[in-house]
Parts: structure tokens; C-alpha cells; sequence
């Protein structure tokens, strides 16, 4: 992670600002130096016809919690973009709570690399993901800085 090494706490803080609402996912983990673990469920995960979550449920989740952790690792960077991704279902996930496992596999200057491994209560791996992010230029990375430093209200800190 960075060189802050964010807690459990800063992290669901920084889960709570960059992707707001209602999306179910809460951090339970974070261990230097790229990996985050979050939970699901078992309110507000959607199902499909035979009773097991849903495969667009669990990669928005999977997709969520990848993000989160490039900007655990980096820095807030709103502006990275998810470039890639693959995600294999492997066994139908049972309802209850998920455990989504981030690792941070590769961390360049443009690029990120997330490996993700869902499982669900009975502990079975039900998918498994790998999520590419493009990462801002520098110029851009200023740039954007800039303009959210400008919408926001100058009492709060970003620098934490």
C-alpha cells in the first residue's frame, strides 16, 4: 500500500467517498502491502431464477472492490478507469454473506493489475477475476486534482 498504509477505518472512509450509496460492500481487511478484503451481503445482493447471486451482482462487487483497492495502493485517483477485465463463475453462489479478496498484482505508473477471489458462506471460491485499470498521466492526475480541489469545500482535508 501506500506509504500511509491506510486502516480498516480510512479504508471504508475512502470506500464511503469514492463510491457512494447503497452498494453493500464493507472493508474487513487491509494488509500491506495491496490487498483489501471486503464483504456482501446478505442484504441487498440481488439473485438469479435458481436462487444463487447474481453474476452482474458479484462482478459489480468484484469491480468495486478492485477499484477501491488501486486507490488504497495509490493514492485517491477518481479518475482511474477500468481498462480490462475477466471474471470466471465457478460455482453458483450460495445467498448469504460474500468475501471478496483483492490483491494488487502489478502497480505501474499507467497501469494497475487486480487479482479477485469471491467466496461465498460455505467458503467455496465461486469466481475468481483479474481487473486491468488505466491510470491517469501525472499532467492529468494534477489536472484532475485540481478541479476536485476546487468543488470541494476548502474545510475539508484531502491530503489525509
Amino acid at each position: 500500500m501506500a506509504e500511509s498504509r491506510p486502516t480498516v477505518d480510512q479504508t471504508a472512509a475512502l470506500l464511503a467517498e469514492l463510491i457512494p450509496g447503497d452498494h453493500g460492500l464493507r472493508v474487513v481487511e487491509v494488509r500491506p502491502p495491496g490487498r483489501v478484503v471486503c464483504t456482501a451481503g446478505p442484504d441487498g445482493l440481488e439473485y438469479a431464477l435458481g436462487g444463487s447471486v447474481s453474476g452482474p451482482t458479484m462482478f459489480k462487487l468484484v469491480d468495486y472492490a478492485a477499484f477501491l483497492t488501486v486507490n488504497a495502493c495509490v493514492g485517491v485517483m477518481r479518475s482511474a478507469v477500468l481498462a480490462h477485465s475477466s471474471i470466471s463463475f465457478l460455482e453458483p453462489a450460495q445467498p448469504g454473506v460474500l468475501r471478496i479478496v483483492v490483491d494488487i498484482v502489478q502497480l505501474g505508473l499507467r497501469t494497475a493489475v487486480a487479482d479477485v477471489r469471491v467466496t461465498d458462506g460455505r467458503d467455496w471460491l465461486v469466481a475468481m477475476a483479474a481487473l486491468h485499470f488505466a491510470l491517469p498521466t501525472r499532467k492529468s492526475r494534477r489536472a484532475t486534482a485540481s478541479i476536485d480541489a476546487m468543488a470541494q469545500p476548502a474545510s475539508i482535508d484531502r491530503t489525509a
